[in-house]
């Protein structure tokens, strides 16, 4: 029981450093880009599923948090993959945007 709660804690838990940033995600090239050179920039994805087209979805999360605790930024870049593994589409969105960016 404890060793489930600790794993839900550990995606839960804020990354160091702002990993989802613009400049690298204006770098992802649509077709080019492959899950494996994602995973180099940005970290292994916090999660992953196969979407009803049997395609490859991964999302990263950034968030931090004040000293408070209260949460200052949140970012999101969520990705589909073509059958070769290079990007199709991607989303990327920021807490208080008013629009979110996606990438096609």
């Amino acid at each position: 029981m404890l060793f489930a709660a600790a794993i839900v804690t550990g995606c839960a838990a804020p990354v160091s450093g702002d990993l989802v940033t613009q400049e690298k995600v204006e770098a992802i090239k649509i077709n080019v880009t492959t899950l494996d050179e994602m995973i180099r920039q940005f970290g292994p994805p916090r999660s992953q599923h196969v979407n009803a087209q049997g395609l490859q979805t991964a999302t990263w999360f950034y968030f931090n948090n004040s000293e408070f605790g209260a949460m200052q930024d949140q970012r999101t870049l969520t990705v589909i993959y073509n059958r070769d593994h290079t990007v199709k589409e991607y989303m990327n969105s920021s807490a208080g945007e008013k629009a979110s960016a996606p990438g096609r």
